[in-house]
């Protein structure tokens, strides 16, 4: 009986450490969204994940073609919701913009990156 209550508890314990290990901030939904092409240039990117981010250290870079910065490096996690990421752009003209994101979990402090781009018409 001690065997089995040993060998339960190491698998719960196992188990418990895949679950806190994949536990990372992965994009789940993005405004505007990957591949977009809008009519109208967006005021700001904002971006909702998985996982509550790390204040510190997670971010949002926007870059236009030639890739010059155009947002206004103010990239910050939603007070009332940790797993919102938003930074303020400038004056976008028409054209590709691309859009670089670091989510960092509050809970594992694994850090993901990625990108995508989003096209404003004419």
């Amino acid at each position: 009986m001690r065997k089995i209550a040993i060998a339960l508890l190491a698998s719960t314990l196992s188990a418990a450490g895949v679950t806190a290990a994949l536990a990372h901030a992965e994009l789940e939904s993005s405004v505007p969204a990957a591949d977009a092409t809008v009519k109208e240039a967006p005021k700001t990117i904002e971006i909702d994940f998985s996982e509550e981010l790390n204040a510190k250290l997670s971010k949002i870079e926007v870059q236009d073609s030639m890739g010059m910065q155009v947002d206004k490096g103010d990239s910050h996690v939603a007070s009332d919701n940790e797993k919102h990421l938003s930074v303020d752009l400038n004056a976008l003209g028409a054209g590709t913009y691309k859009v670089l994101w670091t989510s960092v979990a509050s809970d594992d402090g694994h850090k993901l990156t990625g990108s995508y781009a989003f096209t404003v018409q004419p």
